[in-house]
């Protein structure tokens, strides 16, 4: 399929996401599509979706206008999204989800699925509900889903979030033959430039909302970084150092034993200190966000004593948690930690009302200009850009805080605004605030962190100080393989 963007603009009141783009997409090729959060990439790929429609400007499919597209009308003319939180029906089983569209008897339903989930190493049961999904595993449904309905245009945003290195691999295997295909188009929208480097053949860069470069092979990460921020040193200056934490424990767990909603956690034992961050790893089901929401009051606990500076917390609801200084950031920023028909005004003047629990007065506009938020107070939730929806979360956080909780914190970043959201939680620690946070971005744990939980087979298998360990060999326990001696 042959894609034309002219003079592509996009307002959202007084912001701009995107601003007079031409630009044509042939089938048979694997595209990147970079640029700074707020450069527009959402903007222009929701158009081509169906789910925007441009202020000014054309979008053509095979020479024909595409005017007034919607999100079915675009599947039906075979452009298909994933994007970075799912849209699908959580109270709705795997197989519900899988089906629609389709009319489909279930037992055909059931065999296709497992078909595409065999081919892509996805460990789904069809049975379950989506709501009790990890925001990966719903992600891959979705990918799923997708494909059986033979899309030609397939939009993959920040993909490969939460999935092992095999199925990447497998991912990618399977995006270079579908590209191969007659007709296929696929765009592949990551912050990662070692994977846009190893799968894209042609790379678009936005800055600004503008259509700054098309890079074809070889690509150069540094070239890449250069186009996006517009300098390389402010892009690429050096790792924050590590606050030194406090000896003392602030958090004893002494045999906790957690029940989550799909199996438990049994008999943790492990102690956190005041500034100290340790950066949880595991594939995702296998523990870390059972953990992180033991931890905030979120899943109960049915063993073992939880105790924060002298307070014992097991047994106590999830409101005795906040009042001791315990705050959690979900992964799913739209589904838990955000109302989408609200404002970003509305946001701050709710979570942050300048009395109660320690919290600090901070205006919509402190917010906005303090994490680079790429839009006005009277913003709607729903229509910011995936970045820009983790950068208005993270600047919630109450001020003061004994322990942080954060899951995937810098999921659909930049590399310039990941280093401002660590400027700040680095800031918290040299404050006294213990962090713990997951990723599925081992090189971000290892910056970061002064202690490495692993977890393997939904069971912690490793506490490591990051200094002495190195990613490869977090890499073989998350596989479930042997430390080395």
């Amino acid at each position: 399929m042959l894609i034309e963007f002219q003079d592509i603009h996009k307002y959202y009141g007084a912001v701009q996401a995107n601003v007079g783009i031409d630009l044509v997409l042939e089938p048979g090729r694997i595209y990147g599509l970079l640029g700074e959060n707020g450069a527009g990439k959402s903007t222009l790929m929701r158009i081509l979706a169906g789910h925007s429609r441009p202020t000014r400007g054309r979008l053509l499919l095979d020479g024909k206008a595409a005017d007034g597209l919607t999100p079915a009308g675009a599947l039906a003319r075979g452009v298909g999204m994933l994007t970075q939180d799912p849209l699908d029906f959580p109270a709705l089983k795997v197989w519900e989800n899988f089906s629609l569209g389709k009319g489909r008897r279930t037992r055909e339903t059931l065999a296709r699925l497992q078909e595409l989930a065999d081919r892509f190493h996805v460990r789904l049961l069809p049975g379950e509900r989506v709501a009790e999904l990890t925001v990966g595993e719903r992600q891959q449904l979705e990918l799923l889903r997708l494909l059986d309905l033979g899309v030609k245009v397939l939009i993959l945003d920040e993909p490969t979030t939460g999935i092992s290195v095999t199925q990447k691999e497998t991912l990618f295997g399977t995006m270079r033959r579908l590209a191969a295909e007659p007709d296929r188009v696929i765009i592949f929208v990551s912050h990662k430039l070692s994977e846009v480097e190893e799968l894209c053949q042609e790379v678009i860069v936005l800055r600004r909302g503008r259509l700054v470069a098309r890079v074809p092979q070889p690509l150069r990460a540094q070239d890449l970084v250069t186009l996006m921020f517009g300098t390389e040193q402010d892009a690429l200056a050096g790792i924050e150092t590590r606050a030194q934490p406090d000896e003392r424990p602030l958090l004893k767990l002494d045999r906790l034993h957690l029940l989550g909603e799909k199996f438990a956690l049994e008999d943790l034992s492990l102690e956190i200190r005041p500034g100290e961050i340790l950066g949880v790893a595991g594939l995702e089901g296998n523990g870390q966000e059972v953990l992180l929401r033991g931890l905030a009051g979120l899943i109960r606990v049915v063993g073992g004593r939880l105790v924060l500076d002298g307070s014992e917390l097991q047994g106590r609801p999830y409101l005795a948690f906040r009042r001791a200084g315990i705050h959690f950031v979900p992964a799913a920023r739209l589904e838990e930690g955000l109302f989408p028909e609200l404002s970003l005004a509305d946001h701050v003047h709710l979570a942050l009302p300048g009395n109660g629990e320690g919290r600090a007065t901070l205006s919509p506009e402190e917010a906005i200009r303090r994490f680079s938020i790429q839009a006005q107070p009277s913003t709607l939730v729903r229509t910011l850009s995936g970045g820009n929806q983790q950068r208005l979360l993270l600047s919630l956080i109450p001020a003061r805080l004994r322990l942080l909780l954060l899951e995937h914190p810098t999921r659909g970043l930049d590399l310039g605004a990941t280093k401002q959201v660590w400027h700040h939680l680095v800031e918290r620690c040299r404050q006294g605030t213990a962090i713990l946070f997951s990723s599925a971005d081992l090189d971000e744990i290892f910056a970061y962190s002064h202690r490495v939980l692993v977890f393997y087979n939904r069971s912690l298998v490793a506490d490591l100080a990051a200094p002495t360990t190195s990613v490869e060999e977090v890499g073989r326990l998350m596989a479930g393989q042997e430390r080395k001696v």
